[in-house]
């Protein structure tokens, strides 16, 4: 069996967790404990998540229809810079239980999170090339 918190193969001594849509395997008690918080935190701020995600798109829509010049793109960058800073504090919005049926919860957030600072940073470094050249 394979924990769905840290992937570990197992054979004796492990336990189950049931969630909302199955059971699933994890290897002790410590990975149940942590999946546990892990499904509280998900619920409590996937909706903060899609939020600011929503707010980041913003910045998309402002750079495509309303800004113009030098400074078109500025709105975009800081909402992929809000994109980013969402996906490491809140790294729920792409996870599930299907998800973690390959890759579990432990490697997918730090996934996320990787993703998240890679957003926001490469967008910062964009934003400040904007200002440099100007």
């Amino acid at each position: 069996m394979k924990c769905v918190y840290c992937g570990k193969e197992y054979g004796e001594g492990g336990t189950t967790i049931k969630v909302s849509n199955g059971t699933f395997d994890v290897c002790s008690n410590e990975c149940k404990k942590l999946t546990r918080e892990y499904l509280e935190k998900d619920e409590r701020y996937k909706t903060r998540s899609y939020l600011l995600i929503f707010c980041g798109s913003v910045g998309f829509i402002l750079s495509t229809f309303v800004f113009t010049g030098t400074y078109k793109l500025v709105p975009m960058y800081i909402g992929m810079i809000i994109m980013g800073i969402s996906l490491i504090v809140y790294p729920y919005i792409f996870s599930s239980f299907i998800t973690f049926t390959r890759h579990p919860i432990k490697k997918m957030t730090l996934m996320v999170r990787i993703m998240g600072l890679v957003i926001a940073v490469l967008s910062l470094w964009f934003l400040i090339a904007v200002f440099r050249q100007v």
